[in-house]
C-alpha cells in the first residue's frame, strides 16, 4: 500500500499571504507582515473547508489587519526628515526640522501605532500654552501630517490621525499696506540710501525679497523684468541662487516710470561701487543688488534696515514682505483685476490672492455698485 504523501505546502511571501491544504483535508491561509523599518515579523493563520474561502478569509485579514510597529513618533520623524531633503527647497527642509523638534518634545514617546488624534490636539494645546502662536501650532501639526503620509504609505499605521485632528484656530492674517502716500514717502525719502532702489522696486512691482535679490541685469527689459531666480540661503547656509517658489512665480513684470527710475538709480550706484573696488569686485552673477564688493545682499539683514528708514522717516514700521503687500493693494486700489495681480505677484492660485486681498476689493466693490446706479439713473 502507497504511502499517503503529505501536501506540500507553498512558502509565504512576507505581505502576500498563502493558502494551502492540510492533512486533514482542509485549507489554511498564512500571512506574514514585516515591519519594514525593525524588521520584526509577526504572522496570521485562517482555516476554512476550501481554498476559495480560505483566500477570501486571508484577503479579508490582510484588509483589516492594523499595521504594527514599536516605533516612537520622535524616532518616526528623525527617520522621516532626510527624506524630503531632495524633495524640498532648503528653507523648507530647516522649518521641518525645527517644527519636527518641537513635535517630538510634545508627543516623541509615544509609540507611532498608538498616536490619537487626541493627542495631536493635546500637543497644539501644549504649545499655545508654552507661548507658541497659533500659527506655529498648525504648522506642528501640518509638518505632523506629512510625515504620517509617508507612514501611512508605508503601512506603519492605519489612518493619518493629525489628518483628522482639529486644526489650531488660526487668526486671519490682514496685511499692513502702506498707504499711496506713505508709499511715496518712503520712495523719495530714500532717494540717496544705498537700500532706497530696492525699496522702491519691491514697493512698486511687488517681487518677493529673494526674487529681487536673484535679479540680474539681463533679466532687466526696458518696460519689464524678468524673474527667473531667487536668491535663498543654500544647505550650506550660504546665499544660493535657485529657481523661484513655484512655476507661477517664473514671470514677466511690468515696469512703471518709478520702478524704471529705481533700477536707473542702482545702475550708477552699482557702477560707482565697482570703480571703488576695483580688482576686489565679484559679481559673476552680474546681479542687480549687491554690497560693495560685489557680493549678494544679506536679505536676512533686510528687516532692519527698512526699520531704520521708516522711523528716520516718521513712516509706520513694516515688514519687508509688506511692501509687495503693499504693491498689491495699491492695484487693487486703482481697480486692477485680481487675476492681473495674482500675475504679477506670481501667485501658485488665484486661490491665494483672493484670500489675501479680498478685503481690499471692497471699496471697488462698491464704486462698481455707484456705477450700475450711475448707468441706471434715476431707477428705484
Amino acid at each position: 500500500m502507497a504511502k499517503a504523501t503529505k501536501p506540500k505546502r507553498r512558502r509565504a511571501m512576507t505581505g502576500a499571504g498563502s493558502v494551502y491544504p492540510t492533512a486533514e483535508g482542509r485549507y489554511r491561509g498564512a500571512l506574514v507582515l514585516k515591519d519594514p523599518l525593525t524588521g520584526k515579523r509577526s504572522r496570521r493563520v485562517v482555516s476554512a473547508r476550501t481554498e476559495q474561502e480560505a483566500q477570501a478569509k486571508l484577503d479579508e485579514l490582510r484588509a483589516v489587519t492594523k499595521p504594527t510597529t514599536t516605533m516612537q513618533v520622535g524616532k518616526w520623524l528623525a527617520y522621516w526628515l532626510p527624506t524630503t531633503r531632495l524633495r524640498v527647497a532648503p528653507s523648507t527642509y530647516r522649518g521641518y526640522a525645527s517644527v519636527a523638534k518641537a513635535i517630538t518634545a510634545q508627543i516623541g514617546t509615544i509609540g507611532l501605532d498608538r498616536l490619537t488624534a487626541t493627542d495631536v490636539e493635546r500637543m497644539t494645546t501644549a504649545m499655545q500654552s508654552d507661548g507658541k502662536s497659533a500659527r506655529t501650532a498648525a504648522m506642528a501639526r501640518k509638518v505632523l501630517r506629512v510625515a504620517l503620509r509617508q507612514a501611512l504609505r508605508d503601512r506603519l499605521v492605519s489612518v493619518n490621525v493629525a489628518a483628522v485632528a482639529m486644526a489650531p484656530r488660526v487668526p486671519r492674517f490682514v496685511p499692513r499696506p502702506l498707504t499711496a502716500d506713505e508709499a511715496r514717502a518712503l520712495i523719495a525719502g530714500t532717494l540717496e540710501d544705498p537700500d532706497g532702489p530696492l525699496w522702491a522696486l519691491l514697493v512698486t512691482t511687488g517681487l518677493r525679497l529673494g526674487e529681487a535679490a536673484g535679479l540680474s541685469w539681463a533679466d532687466v527689459r526696458e518696460d519689464r523684468l524678468r524673474v527667473a531666480r531667487s536668491l535663498s540661503k543654500g544647505w550650506d547656509g550660504r546665499p544660493e541662487l535657485g529657481p523661484p517658489k513655484s512655476e507661477r512665480s517664473r514671470r514677466f513684470v511690468p515696469l512703471g516710470r518709478a520702478a524704471r527710475e529705481a533700477l536707473k538709480r542702482q545702475r550708477a550706484r552699482q557702477d560707482e561701487l565697482r570703480a571703488t573696488a576695483g580688482t576686489a569686485w565679484d559679481n559673476p552673477d552680474d546681479l542687480v543688488f549687491t554690497d560693495a564688493v560685489g557680493h549678494p545682499i544679506r536679505t536676512r539683514d533686510a528687516a532692519g534696515r527698512l526699520h531704520e528708514a521708516t522711523d528716520r522717516l516718521k513712516l509706520p514700521r513694516c515688514r519687508v514682505h509688506d511692501l509687495r503687500h503693499s504693491a498689491a493693494s495699491l492695484m487693487v486700489a486703482q481697480g486692477v483685476p485680481l487675476t492681473t495681480v495674482s500675475r504679477v505677484l506670481g501667485h501658485s492660485t488665484i486661490a491665494i490672492t483672493f484670500d489675501t486681498y479680498s478685503t481690499l476689493t471692497e471699496d471697488v466693490e462698491q464704486a462698481a455698485a455707484d456705477a450700475l446706479d450711475r448707468a441706471l439713473g434715476g431707477v428705484k
